[in-house]
């Protein structure tokens, strides 16, 4: 054999024979951020972002996303404890502008993207993360939202926007009433 292929031969066997943690020496992975969370909730189709949201947790620690601990700091978010309520666009029992998709601030009303909050809360524009809803805009208000109706004055409360009162009705069935969400700044 010549020198060269001998060489060649010992670097391929101490390839082969490398374990994962003396390669994690030469490779460490940044550590998950909310703006990663974000870009990640950002890029999926709703279903697939709907999907997701389902395993999404605030925590006073952070955010729960993928089974990961992100942890949070002042500047990126503000963690709050809210009352979600319902509001739609069709099936009755609605306003004039919610059936026209036309929101308080003269944004186009989405399903999977608007929330009715008080501004004086969490500002118009701020996206928000809710676990079982995703990444969401404060694009709407209300009276019912401002004077904290349902949460009877105790706590904020974020109205969640379905285009048809049975999704709406369907999602207030199943998911929880109050929860922890992460107003981003």
């Amino acid at each position: 054999m010549k020198k060269t292929q001998i060489t060649i031969a010992i670097v391929i066997g101490m390839l082969l024979t490398t374990t994962t943690a003396s390669i994690t020496m030469f490779y460490t992975p940044r550590p998950l951020t909310v703006r990663d969370v974000k870009q990640q909730l950002k890029s999926l189709a709703p279903k697939e972002e709907a999907k997701l949201a389902k395993t999404i947790q605030i925590k006073k620690e952070g955010i729960m996303f993928c089974n990961t601990l992100i942890p949070t700091t002042s500047s990126d978010c503000k963690m709050l404890t809210a009352r979600l309520t319902v509001y739609w666009a069709r099936g009755g029992s609605t306003d004039a502008d919610s059936r026209r998709l036309r929101s308080s601030t003269g944004y186009t009303l989405k399903q999977g993207d608007s929330i009715a909050v008080d501004p004086r809360i969490i500002p118009y524009q701020k996206e928000v993360i809710i676990p079982n809803v995703g990444l969401v805009r404060a694009v709407d208000t209300g009276t019912a939202v401002k004077n904290k109706v349902a949460s009877h004055g105790t706590m904020p409360v974020i109205d969640v926007f379905f285009v048809n009162k049975a999704d709406a009705e369907h999602f207030a069935n199943k998911y929880p009433k109050i929860v922890k969400v992460a107003v981003l700044n």
